[in-house]
């Protein structure tokens, strides 16, 4: 499955040079918010230290984050592929603990001086992602604007005069669990028109902590079904995830996270 996501993730990365911000296919995908591995139900956190590691096809690797609360609404942290530091970061949050703010360094031998720095403006009927320069002034913004199922039916990329640099949109068919897909260039020109898969009843089971334990992959046509096993400290987070895939009446773990969480008192 993990597997599968790269394949996704690297197609759009050709197809769509803004997909590393956001785009309709990696907002349904991120739905399930299986990956925001700092989220803790406790506010008295110090630390959360995650060692993730993936089991994909022909590869096995780790990540390591941590994260360190300076203050409930405040983490900084860095990312660690194998021990090699990815990136460091600092994330804003609000009251319900979702990011509105981050500052990222990149680390990569290819590009120096990358970073990125995003502001969210979140309400009910739309998103919007305000990239910001090393002066805090507005680049671009990204405005995704949704569905009452907060399902993202537009997304318009515009630079710092307003200009449309391209435009996504998806039409849904909630009854066959699919989306026209297209993506439109800057000269409005239609550059993509799929028909995609989305299943919005993704998840199947929930424990009695409120986290997932069984869901079906949301893009999957084929009915892909995801498990996950958690072993949980004295205070309710979890601190052992085991994540199974089950498709083609064989069963395989995607990913091992473990967490080791620090408490202020």
């Amino acid at each position: 499955m993990r597997s599968q996501k790269l394949v996704i993730l690297f197609y759009f990365l050709n197809v769509i040079c803004i997909f590393s911000q956001t785009s309709i296919p990696s907002e349904l995908m991120n739905k399930p918010r299986t990956n925001d591995l700092y989220k803790v139900k406790e506010k008295n956190t110090e630390r959360v230290i995650a060692f993730e590691t993936n089991y994909l096809k022909n590869e096995t690797y780790v990540n390591k984050w941590i994260f360190n609360y300076s203050v409930d609404t405040i983490i900084r942290g860095k990312l660690f592929k194998n021990e090699e530091l990815k990136s460091v970061f600092e994330y804003v949050l609000d009251k319900d603990k979702k990011i509105v703010e981050t500052k990222v360094n990149f680390f990569s031998p290819y590009v120096k001086n990358d970073k990125q720095h995003i502001k969210y403006e979140i309400t009910d009927h739309a998103k919007i992602l305000i990239f910001l320069d090393d002066d805090s002034k507005i680049k671009s913004k990204m405005i995704v604007d949704v569905d009452s199922l907060q399902s993202p039916i537009k997304i318009t990329s515009v630079n710092s005069n307003n200009e449309i640099q391209s435009i996504e949109t998806a039409d849904y068919n909630y009854k066959k669990n699919t989306y026209s897909y297209k993506v439109y260039n800057y000269y409005n020109e239609l550059v993509l028109n799929k028909t995609e898969y989305y299943n919005p009843n993704f998840i199947i089971e929930k424990n009695d902590f409120d986290d997932i334990t069984k869901m079906f992959w949301p893009l999957s046509p084929n009915k892909v079904v995801i498990t996950f096993e958690y072993k949980y400290d004295r205070k309710g987070n979890w601190i052992k995830r085991i994540e199974k895939n089950f498709s083609n009446n064989s069963e395989s773990i995607s990913t091992l996270v473990k967490r080791e969480i620090k408490y202020k008192n």
